[in-house]
């Protein structure tokens, strides 16, 4: 298998960063908001979705704009709380060494990413967040937009999630995928998994 991938694309949430303490704190605020009952424990089940998607799943579509307005000004105040897993950053910048080239592919907005990302000192070579118009996981367009943009084949790929969502992201794309067992999902007996994230490089390489 060495040799095998050329471009590494990795989901942000569960993954790069501990952002759970963070999302949280933002679903407190929309539940004062908005008075809304639906507990945090709920909303965090469906992680890993484009927002949009969980609001329909909770049966919030109609107030989902003015949600979400709410919910990212709150997120965005605290981004201090959202931590970078250090043992992952290095194993991002180890695949960067050796010429791979590295991608995130997020359910998150994309000014949420990047304040995020700026915080890592590494420079991806492409950055996928959901839009308006695109479909977002677990439809595989991130992925095939991610792979255009790199120039790089389904073959030459790999996705490293955490969630169900990402899982069958992958799958639908025709890339291998591995588990991040250390993320805030499960997986199936049949998942390549890496229960930490130097498992990542022994898998790859």
């Amino acid at each position: 298998m060495a040799g095998k991938y050329k471009l590494v694309l990795f989901d942000l949430d569960g993954v790069i960063v501990d952002s759970k303490r963070n999302m949280e704190l933002s679903w407190s605020a929309v539940q004062a908001v908005f008075e809304i009952k639906i507990s945090f424990e709920n909303y965090f089940a469906l992680i890993g979705r484009p927002f949009n998607d969980i609001m329909s799943k909770l049966g919030l579509d109609d107030s989902a704009g003015k949600i979400k307005r709410v919910y990212d000004v709150a997120s965005s105040c605290r981004i201090d709380l959202v931590d970078i897993y250090k043992d992952c950053f290095a194993v991002i910048s180890e695949i960067k060494k050796k010429g791979i080239r590295i991608g995130v592919v997020t359910s998150k907005d994309k000014d949420r990413t990047l304040e995020i990302i700026k915080r890592m000192d590494i420079l991806f070579d492409v950055v996928e967040c959901p839009d308006s118009e695109g479909r977002g996981k677990p439809s595989p367009d991130p992925l095939f937009r991610a792979m255009l943009k790199c120039r790089r084949d389904p073959s030459e790929t790999i996705y490293i999630g955490d969630m169900d969502v990402d899982m069958k992201c992958a799958q639908r794309a025709g890339i291998d995928y591995i588990f991040a067992g250390w993320g805030y999902g499960n997986c199936g007996e049949d998942v390549t998994r890496a229960s930490k994230p130097k498992d990542i490089l022994k898998i790859i390489f």
